[in-house]
């Protein structure tokens, strides 16, 4: 009897998780994706030729998706919108609305308030196609979640209008990356809204601990700030020529996009579409991010929103070390005495354990993703072998 009452939380723990591991960095569930071309109007201009994505079955949005949150991408300082057109097919492939809008590129002054307004144009117009009946956007969005994102400049409208403008009630989210301080200033003392921001550690165009200055040193939580290890300033974008790539990246593009849209994936999931799961949890806010061997420097402010989450939060800073993660050969785990277990990302035990101990796998298995997680459910930790 006790074996088959052990036998139900193994599963009900294991299959539930193991149904739960989106791996964010590639196509997701809808992977037809169209886009229609308008003429967006805004308060200070009309954003002429500017592209919304969306999950596609025939000519009609995938009904599977509906109903769609909406994504607005802002694009860099003299930068066009086909240097992120990546981005919006990778999260429309999501389920999302991607708005990718022209905002105009003023030369020399950037007039970033007025770019910024655009960008809130270009949400609350596309969100007013959920009401027209001969719109194909008509009752498939989720009009009132919104998430803000941008490269350079465009990250930098993303969070001045969530600091300036009143949009608490829309917008859920703002991801960043490589963003310089905007002109006005963005406060990150104002950044109530969670935000992702992204930097790269040989950027020199947006210099990490510039840009930790500019929006991270006093935001409120939540929020991570994560620097991308050999990360420059080009490789954010589909292309660049080499004098824009601001800094001699030691990963590749494709690499640095790969992770770029992991993490912004992973985010938007949370925060528009409500993905509370432990393995959400881990790519926004735990190891999955903090311990990641591409982070170079990663800083998590965190506001729970379940017991679960607050408890593995805390016991991840008292209860068990890990070293080195990732790890080839050996890993060597020390604190409290204890018994673990280690899975692999289908729920499948690879290996029973004494805390403290050494786990050297006897037999050769894959470089991925594995969890180590204590009998009594205390803890449970991420690690990564290569």
């Amino acid at each position: 009897m006790k074996k088959i009452i052990l036998l139900f939380i193994l599963v009900s723990v294991i299959k539930p998780l193991s149904a739960q591991y989106p791996d964010y960095d590639t196509t997701g569930p809808f992977p037809a994706v169209s886009y229609r071309t308008e003429n967006i109007p805004g308060v200070y201009e009309t954003m002429n030729n500017s592209r919304i994505y969306y999950p596609s079955s025939g000519n009609q949005v995938n009904p599977a998706a509906v109903p769609c949150p909406i994504i607005v991408f802002g694009h860099g300082f003299q930068m066009g919108i086909d240097r992120y057109y990546s981005y919006a097919q990778h999260l429309a492939s999501w389920g999302y609305i991607v708005v990718l809008p022209t905002i105009s590129n003023p030369f020399p002054t950037p007039e970033h308030y007025t770019r910024a307004h655009s960008m809130m144009d270009a949400a609350r117009w596309t969100a007013s196609r959920d009401t027209v009946p001969s719109d194909i956007f008509y009752n498939k969005l989720a009009r009132f979640k919104w998430g803000f994102t941008g490269h350079s400049m465009g990250g930098g409208l993303a969070l001045l209008a969530a600091d300036t403008f009143r949009l608490a009630d829309t917008l859920k989210a703002v991801v960043s990356l490589a963003s310089p301080q905007t002109t006005p200033p963005t406060h990150s003392q104002h950044l109530i809204t969670p935000k992702l921001i992204i930097a790269g550690s040989v950027d020199n165009i947006a210099p990490w601990n510039d840009v930790r200055s500019a929006y991270w040193q006093n935001a409120p939580a939540p929020g991570t700030f994560a620097v991308i290890r050999g990360a420059n300033h080009g490789y954010f974008m589909d292309y660049s020529y080499s004098w824009e790539n601001g800094g001699s990246a030691t990963i590749t593009r494709a690499e640095q996009l790969r992770i770029a849209r992991r993490h912004m994936t992973a985010f938007f999931q949370r925060y528009l579409r409500n993905d509370t799961t432990l393995w959400n949890y881990y790519y926004c806010f735990g190891d999955s991010i903090k311990g990641h061997p591409t982070m170079d420097t990663v800083e998590v402010r965190y506001g729970g929103v379940g017991i679960r989450e607050r408890k593995i939060e805390n016991d991840s800073k008292t209860e068990i070390s890990i070293y080195p993660n990732p790890f080839t050969k050996y890993l060597s785990i020390t604190g409290r005495n204890c018994a673990a277990e280690i899975y692999d990302i289908t729920g499948k035990k690879i290996a029973e354990i004494k805390i403290p101990g050494v786990w050297s796998p006897e037999k050769e298995i894959k470089s991925g993703v594995y969890f180590i997680k204590t009998f009594d459910n205390r803890t449970t930790r991420v690690v990564f072998i290569r």
